[in-house]
């Protein structure tokens, strides 16, 4: 009797599974909207934007890009009293990452992620290759632009391989952190070291300056001639720099040029036949691996990691086939956001009298410390400016 009643069991379950992955073949989308910010159930059963919550994924997305970090993001909407998907008011790191990574925003779905591993605990694995996934675009209303979506996945890629700057660091990867913009710009024009942030007592009281990390920790050997700045002096040549540059050209113009560098695709980009060659070489890949590690048996891991990367770049390789076949029709939104966003701030007074973080990071790229009394500061667009501190 119990032999027959768990015989009956895995073969509704077998069929359960069937029927979802005969759905996930035919691109059918599931929403689990109770835990999904920013859609809810609409008509005929089809996912609808939530105006409200898409506020709040549209403020997290554009945080991130202006160099917040994500505790940052979680500071600020805690503070705010804004509430997670399930009515939390404590929101965590893995909760703002799955969101910046989440295809759904931008209204399309990688369908099959995850799997059930064991028929009787029910118990749910990430899909690493195991099973086949699909990619089905224009599933649903995008809250998110692709261009903001995929200049957010470089930010995350470009964050996450930040090199270590300190000798004492324990790895070789670096933690990002948004608390100040010069920590990423600024750098040693001796010795290429980044700077960093030191508070100095004195009898007078504290000063906040700016060191050469090599020099700091290695001393004077190692960077015999590099300056020690307060960071006052450093805002006010910074300050200047931008009002010179605003002097040169329009406001307009300078936004639209940042704006454009910042949303266009970059040069160089691989053809549609060189991404079409890799994914047949992937899934070839793929279906070798699957053997060999059937072969060596089901709780065997020997294959595991390998699978995953050739799924991870497959996924991304089918992300960036798409995004090429829309490079025209994302061109023209670029082009008409740039518009609109130096329209609305048209009417600003180019004039700028303090040092403010959010207009640093849209506008330059990097700063030089060439000698104790001079900066060269390099903007998005491409101009340098030998800037007098």
């Amino acid at each position: 009797m119990m032999s027959q009643a768990q015989a009956e069991s895995e073969s509704m379950s077998g069929n359960i599974r069937w029927g979802h992955r005969k759905n996930f073949k035919d691109g059918k989308v599931y929403f689990h909207y109770a835990g999904f910010l920013g859609y809810r159930r609409g008509e005929n059963d089809l996912p609808e934007i939530d105006p409200e919550e898409a506020e709040i994924v549209r403020r997290i997305f554009s945080r991130y890009l202006i160099g917040h970090s994500v505790a940052k993001i979680i500071a600020d909407l805690e503070a705010d009293g804004i509430k997670t998907a399930r009515g939390h008011k404590k929101w965590n790191d893995g909760v703002i990452r799955g969101m910046l990574r989440n295809e759904k925003y931008m209204g399309d779905a990688l369908l099959q992620k995850t799997y059930i591993a064991d028929l009787f605990t029910r118990q749910t694995k990430k899909n690493t290759g195991e099973l086949p996934q699909y990619y089905v675009e224009n599933s649903h209303p995008a809250i998110i632009d692709r261009l903001t979506f995929q200049r957010v996945q470089e930010e995350m890629a470009r964050r996450s391989s930040l090199k270590k700057v300190s000798t004492a660091a324990k790895t070789e990867l670096a933690k990002y952190s948004g608390k100040y913009v010069l920590t990423e710009l600024l750098s040693c024009g001796n010795c290429g070291s980044p700077y960093r942030r030191v508070t100095w007592t004195r009898p007078e009281g504290k000063k906040i300056v700016w060191r050469c990390i090599n020099r700091l920790e290695n001393g004077k050997k190692f960077c015999k001639d590099a300056p020690t700045l307060e960071e006052s002096r450093i805002h006010t040549a910074v300050i200047s720099a931008m009002n010179e540059m605003f002097s040169q050209k329009s406001l307009k113009a300078i936004l639209q040029d940042s704006i454009r560098t910042a949303l266009l695709p970059e040069n160089g980009e691989t053809s549609l036949a060189a991404i079409d060659s890799r994914l047949s070489q992937l899934r070839e890949q793929q279906y070798r691996l699957l053997q060999l590690a059937a072969a060596v048996g089901a709780d065997s891991t020997q294959y595991d990691e390998e699978l995953k990367k050739v799924s991870m770049e497959f996924s991304a390789l089918v992300a960036k086939r798409s995004e090429l076949e829309k490079n025209r029709q994302d061109t023209e939104q670029a082009d008409e956001r740039a518009e609109q966003l130096a329209a609305e701030l048209e009417a600003v007074d180019t004039g700028i009298a303090t040092f403010d973080e959010v207009t640093v990071r849209q506008l330059i790229s990097a700063i030089t410390v060439l000698s104790e009394e001079k900066l060269l500061i390099r903007f998005k667009d491409g101009t340098e400016i030998e800037q007098i501190i």
